[in-house]
């Protein structure tokens, strides 16, 4: 069988696409058929949970949403990348930091935002979509709220993995490293890559009242992945983004000011003033010391032998 990539763009794209919504969509066979054998627990039960749920259903609701997130993403862009291309790694922009200080200023980045990002939040909650819409947001919270009920150390690692890792892992290469990579090959600025993954990102989190913040989210991310040519650092944005909220609620338990912030709908204006300055900051410095992907990093043929100063197959670092 030959490489994906000796097929058309279209072709490639199409391929791409069907893989995730194949493997989208036999995760949650499984889970409609095999899970209720399996613990007796329908997926009604799991779209109900709240926070005075029984732990037991709550932790299978965990780690179904876990489940379902790599087989939607992570899986899919694996099985993708190995069958286009002959370094599956590589493809999906798996390859080392130029500098090592990049992941840190990723993360900060992200961290930095996160107050901004709340407000949007906030104020787009203010909108009236109609009852569906708010009932399935209601709904969306109760969920969220059960799974941040967390009481111990094992539960804190438990939904830190289910909740930041596995989301960063597969949506990053999904978005960035593989839908990202099939816009750039159509456009020659980075415009409509950046934009155009992080509203695909968006729109699959199937949240309208979240859209606007998640879809600057994205930017970012792209923008980071972009800067610093590896998908590691926007994965560890990523992480430490969606992780945040999961840390707070876990330090909530045991600090009364940590909780009460936590509770709080509201943003103080201070904090959303040093959040914007510091991530500000950190954008300055991703940029000061940026290490982009090469201008060939989209090529399936071409770019291995007309830049020769960039080996598909090793690490920048790899190539000093």
């Amino acid at each position: 069988m030959k490489y994906f990539r000796e097929y058309p763009w279209g072709l490639q794209f199409f391929l791409f696409l069907m893989m995730g919504y194949t493997m989208m969509g036999f995760g949650g066979y499984m889970t409609l058929t095999i899970l209720p054998k399996l613990t007796g627990v329908s997926m009604v039960q799991i779209q109900a949970i709240n926070i005075s749920s029984p732990v037991g259903l709550i932790n299978i609701a965990i780690l179904v949403q876990g489940f379902l997130n790599l087989f939607s993403f992570f899986v899919p862009t694996l099985i993708f990348a190995y069958l286009a291309h002959p370094r599956p790694f590589s493809y999906v922009g798996m390859r080392a930091p130029g500098n090592g200080f990049q992941v840190l200023l990723a993360i900060t980045l992200m961290i930095g935002a996160s107050p901004l990002l709340m407000v949007l939040d906030s104020l787009i909650s203010h909108i009236n979509f109609g009852p569906d819409i708010k009932k399935m947001q209601a709904d969306n919270e109760a969920t969220m709220s059960a799974f941040l009920h967390i009481t111990t150390l094992s539960g804190f690692f438990k939904v830190f993995c289910m909740m930041a890792i596995f989301p960063a892992l597969g949506e990053e290469v999904f978005f960035r490293g593989v839908f990202m990579r099939f816009l750039k090959k159509r456009n020659a600025s980075m415009v409509i890559p950046i934009l155009g993954s992080a509203f695909f990102f968006s729109f699959m989190h199937f949240n309208i009242y979240g859209f606007i913040s998640i879809f600057m989210a994205g930017i970012l991310l792209a923008i980071i992945y972009y800067l610093t040519g590896s998908i590691w650092c926007s994965i560890a944005a990523h992480m430490f983004f969606n992780g945040f909220q999961v840390i707070l609620s876990y330090l909530g338990n045991t600090n009364n000011s940590v909780k009460a912030f936590v509770n709080d709908n509201s943003v103080p204006y201070g904090l959303i003033i040093a959040g914007t300055a510091v991530a500000a900051f950190a954008f300055y410095l991703l940029l000061k010391y940026k290490t982009p992907l090469p201008a060939n990093w989209t090529d399936d043929f071409e770019g291995e032998n007309n830049y020769p100063n960039f080996d598909f197959g090793r690490t920048p670092r790899e190539e000093e």
